[in-house]
């Protein structure tokens, strides 16, 4: 509890710093740089500055590791009303997942681009506090072994986090989800704080599974948000 703490303070004092501070031109740094730390597997510390292009891990080479996830999956299905099953289809994982060892976090920047980290295994934290993906954010199959923090992320596209799986606490506490999210049969093992979120399009929760606290206090849903069969373990 005291390293989620840690982390959670961390993030909050990072973001608020940089709200406060006199505005000036931010640095610009290339997301193809970011991409070569992380191949080299170097860690990533960027705050404040604005990253120019898409970062797509698919287009370097990661090690690979044996799926740790046999049978999770869950398609996104066609968008349903209340209490309508959409169709759920559960493909299997093609080949190994890839891994990252060291802790990713851009801070409180601008990313002038799309996000593609599908079926990637973060062993280190991530965070992503503060941060404005202008283009699309895909962590579809992702799975997150530490923490993850999005707090006060600003997703421009939609935001696709279909079947991923988090390990370790993960906050999204005062995102703003501009189109669509899909969390169609992501699986929350630790404390999952959405509070004060808010859903500008459809918001897609089916067959999600949380197993620790969960926190939706203060989210706003403008559109649909659908949670059908998604499953409410708390540890005891």
């Amino acid at each position: 509890m005291k390293m989620i703490s840690a982390l959670v303070l961390t993030a909050l004092l990072l973001t608020a710093s940089a709200s406060s501070g006199t505005p000036n031109a931010r640095e610009v740094v290339q997301a193809t740089d970011i991409l070569s730390k992380i191949e080299r597997g170097e860690a990533i510390s960027v705050d404040n500055l604005i990253v120019e292009g898409d970062l797509n891990l698919s287009e370097i080479g990661l090690e690979s590791v044996s799926d740790l996830r046999p049978g999770l999956g869950a398609g996104l299905g066609p968008r349903s009303a209340m209490g309508e099953e959409p169709e759920i289809k559960h493909p299997a994982l093609a080949g190994g997942v890839k891994l990252i060892v060291s802790p990713i976090s851009i801070t409180n920047s601008v990313i002038r681009g799309n996000v593609h980290f599908d079926k990637i295994t973060f062993a280190g934290p991530v965070s992503f506090a503060g941060t404005d993906i202008t283009g699309n954010a895909s962590f579809a199959e992702a799975r997150f072994a530490n923490h993850a923090a999005f707090l006060y992320t600003q997703f421009g596209g939609d935001a696709n986090f279909k079947a991923a799986q988090f390990d370790g606490g993960v906050y999204f506490s005062g995102d703003q989800f501009t189109s669509e999210a899909f969390f169609g049969g992501a699986e929350f093992r630790d404390d999952a704080d959405f509070g004060g979120s808010e859903f500008g399009g459809y918001a897609y929760f089916g067959r999600a599974r949380f197993s620790g606290r969960s926190h939706l206090g203060e989210a706003r849903f403008f559109e649909i948000a659908n949670f059908y069969s998604a499953r409410l373990d708390p540890r005891g």
